[in-house]
């Protein structure tokens, strides 16, 4: 009996040792993912909050896996596959707009091009989204984007941007 319980007690201290260092490895895997991710990541996560008017505020990836989480302004974490059609083209347009300005600051210009990348914005969706595109293009970045529906046009006319119609 002396004897098992000399081995509870070392037990539980080991226990409590490696508890305290998955504690602490834990933690450094979360300052890891929050303040290391990669710089278009970070680029990304900036202009989806901008295109969800702060609904969601980061793009990120855990570490030692390839998939995305997004995070939204309650902290919440949420896989791609979990967002609305909308939230996810919203992902995917800050993401590819991460990767022009990444080329762009290595002397890499390249041109933006968009066809009918609203399909699954509501209204309110497509003018953050047309604001957001339009301060892009200011800064630098050539962009072209077809659109077959007219009330697209419109928003980024009423915005002041060069909208063309092209003949039939």
């Amino acid at each position: 009996l002396g004897a098992v319980s000399q081995r509870l007690r070392e037990s539980l201290q080991e226990w409590k040792t490696l508890a305290a260092c998955s504690l602490m490895v834990e933690e450094v895997r979360r300052a890891y993912e929050r303040e290391r991710q990669p710089e278009a990541l970070r680029e990304a996560s900036h202009y989806l909050e901008q295109l969800t008017a702060g609904r969601y505020r980061r793009i990120w990836t855990p570490l030692g896996r390839d998939v995305l989480h997004v995070e939204d302004s309650h902290s919440q974490q949420h896989e791609v596959e979990d967002l609305s059609h909308g939230t996810r083209e919203q992902m995917f347009l800050a993401l590819r707009m991460a990767m022009v300005s990444a080329f762009a600051a290595r002397g890499v210009r390249l041109p933006m091009v968009l066809d009918d990348v609203f399909v699954n914005f509501d209204d309110d969706r497509t003018r953050l989204a047309a604001r957001v595109l339009i301060d892009f293009a200011a800064r630098g970045h050539q962009l072209l984007i077809f659109t077959c529906h007219e009330h697209v046009a419109r928003v980024f006319h009423d915005l002041h941007a060069d909208v063309r119609q092209l003949p039939s």
